[in-house]
């Protein structure tokens, strides 16, 4: 648990690395690199070395679950970072490169705090924060597939995902360079979670007029460009069910045309 004291050094350290750099990176460019010498730069080197154990006692871990929880955990210490660094760019409008943000940013999509994770990956995305070489990914990419993955995990287990995570990811990663099986990657997933609203709104009496072909019309949209982004997507039979139910029963404004 961090003082009051190291939390308020944490947060000043973050915001000074952030003036110091300069310029403010924009859409599909670089920030630039922290300064690499005066307090800031000592404070950010502690910072890394933290990252650096917490990753070794990760790579003890054996356990997927106790890894997420021991995430859970590690991610407390680092939030004064993340909010200065948050805080300082919406002031000032520059950022710098910080390997510790992008990678808390990855791990907040490992334990499920979406909202979170999408706040740090549009700073991300925005100011052209790179991820390390480890990854092996761009950023974008990391983002709509990590994303993706967890509403495909969901709709496999017959759960609901939050839509409005996966719609903000798709958002989000739109104006960038994503390859198309991960962009049909995450269309799918929203497309099957629409078919889970569908169903739902069906079995509930008191939900909206028209609502479950409403969410069905969506999901043959999300659907079908997934299919066009990949054939090998598999959603031919969920295509079909969807314009086979949306035949019998057009949504309301398709019956006014």
């Amino acid at each position: 648990m961090l003082s009051p004291a190291q939390r308020h050094l944490m947060r000043t350290a973050a915001a000074a690395a952030i003036v110091a750099a300069g310029a403010a990176a924009g859409l599909e460019t670089i920030a630039p690199a922290r300064p690499e010498e005066g307090p800031e730069a000592t404070a950010y080197n502690l910072l890394m070395a933290q990252l650096g154990a917490d990753r070794r006692r990760l790579s003890d871990i054996a356990s997927t679950e106790r890894k997420v929880e021991a995430k859970r955990e590690m991610i407390e210490a680092y939030q004064p970072h993340i909010d200065a660094v948050l805080d300082t760019t919406a002031e000032t409008g520059k950022a710098v490169q910080d390997e510790v943000f992008v990678t808390l940013m990855i791990w907040h999509i490992d334990v499920a705090y979406y909202d979170r994770a999408l706040q740090m990956a549009e700073h991300v995305l925005t100011h052209g924060l790179v991820l390390p070489d480890r990854f092996n990914r761009n950023a974008q990419t990391l983002i709509a597939e990590e994303i993706a993955e967890a509403g495909l995990k969901a709709t496999s287990v017959d759960e609901d995902f939050d839509l409005d995570i996966l719609g903000r990811a798709l958002t989000l990663v739109q104006p960038y360079d994503v390859n198309d099986i991960v962009q049909s990657k995450l269309r799918k997933a929203i497309g099957l979670q629409l078919i889970r609203r569908a169903e739902a709104t069906e079995a509930d009496a008191d939900g909206p007029a028209g609502g479950a072909q409403h969410a069905r019309s969506a999901a043959l949209e999300m659907l079908t460009t997934a299919l066009r982004l990949n054939p090998q997507a598999g959603v031919k039979k969920e295509i079909e069910r969807l314009r086979m139910a949306l035949r019998k029963n057009p949504p309301a404004e398709q019956l006014t045309e």
